[in-house]
């Protein structure tokens, strides 16, 4: 299980390239390393959420998630101190959805925990998410980025989407769902608001889903090929690239990067990882599952579940699910070979984003 693991390191077997800075890592247990342990009682919370789900066949949280035996968490009392949390908090809260890397070459597909329904790239932002709209929020939208930039330019485009909504009538608090690259996107962000007069009072979380903390030695291995190729070509309707979006998920940026831009204070931090047996592993995510499983088992098809904990967070759970599951509605693809790319699972996405939700803002 990941309560062996850190949040800021992993032994993969990664070379620094030449005259790269020197710098050292440890795996740790989760409490000496300083990661909260929540869980059990999210287990608890996220089965709640799976049995008011009608389209889930699957009711247990076990089935989803690594190691959840909520039947062991008296979780009444919490629950309905969540739930009055959450109900009073929630007019006034905006959730905020960072997407990932090439989070705008498949559109509707690519909305992380949207309907997966097809729409324009721009409407899908915004209407993919009213199937959430029964929670009461102020808001919940995808803050759109191109998918093909570095974290250091979509940081400023964050950070820019964030004073915004901080300044909008009405919001007290805003929560920050990030996935996969967007992660790192999202930490840039936050970095650059604290350098320029601190981060606005009204952000209140972060929540980290698969998120790139430490980066993948995936892309220390495929970065130079991406930044020669990758402005020759643009396909699926992705945005343009300058050839740095892989760089900025690699093992040497990003372990460099965070060690000397410590997420800020005054912001509450949460994480989800990912890992999972080959079989339930999208197959068009196998070979690089492989790669990575040469280093460790529990990956997610494209990042080590140990690489992915906020550094400070509460660790809400272990997903059992690939990269894509986690977040992503690609088993939905109107197109029948494009699903057939996927794990076929049917992962409860919507259920984890609703469990996720409220358990941040109540508490």
């Amino acid at each position: 299980m990941l309560s062996t693991l850190a949040c800021v390191a992993c032994s993969s077997p990664t070379k620094p390239p030449e005259g790269s800075p020197y710098l050292t890592t440890v795996n740790l247990p989760l409490a000496l390393a300083g990661i909260g342990d929540a869980r059990q009682p999210f287990a608890t919370w996220f089965e709640q959420e799976l049995a008011a789900d009608g389209s889930v066949s699957q009711k247990a949280a076990a089935v989803w998630l690594w190691g959840a035996a909520p039947g062991a968490v008296s979780g009444y009392a919490l629950r309905q101190t969540l739930q009055a949390a959450f109900v009073a908090r929630a007019p006034s809260t905006s959730v905020l959805v960072v997407p990932g890397l090439f989070g705008d070459c498949f559109g509707d597909q690519s909305v992380p925990y949207g309907d997966g329904l097809l729409r324009t790239r721009e409407a899908s932002l915004t209407e993919a998410y009213r199937q959430y709209d029964d929670l009461g929020l102020l808001g919940v939208r995808a803050l759109s980025v191109p998918g093909r930039a570095s974290s250091a330019a979509n940081g400023s485009l964050l950070a820019d989407a964030i004073r915004s909504e901080a300044a909008r009538p009405g919001v007290v608090r805003i929560v920050i769902v990030a996935y996969s690259k967007g992660v790192a996107d999202a930490l840039h962000a936050l970095a650059q608001l604290q350098a320029e007069g601190g981060v606005p009072p009204a952000v209140t979380a972060l929540v980290s889903i698969a998120g790139v903390i430490m980066g993948t030695p995936l892309a220390d291995q495929l970065d130079d090929v991406f930044r020669s190729l990758s402005p020759l070509v643009q396909p699926f309707g992705c945005s343009a690239s300058e050839g740095l979006e892989v760089a900025s998920v690699t093992r040497r940026e990003r372990a460099a990067w965070l060690a000397k831009n410590p997420p800020p204070a005054g912001v509450r931090y949460y994480s989800i990882v990912a890992h999972a047996p080959r079989d339930e592993i999208a197959w068009a995510l196998r070979p690089s599952y492989a790669l990575l499983s040469a280093g460790d088992l529990r990956n997610d098809g494209q990042l080590y579940a140990s690489d992915s904990i906020l550094p400070g967070s509460v660790l809400l759970a272990e997903a059992r699910a690939d990269h894509w599951d986690v977040a992503l509605p690609r088993d939905r693809h109107p197109s029948p070979a494009m699903r057939a790319l996927t794990s076929g699972r049917a992962y409860p996405r919507e259920a984890l984003f609703r469990a996720v939700v409220k358990w941040v803002v109540g508490s």
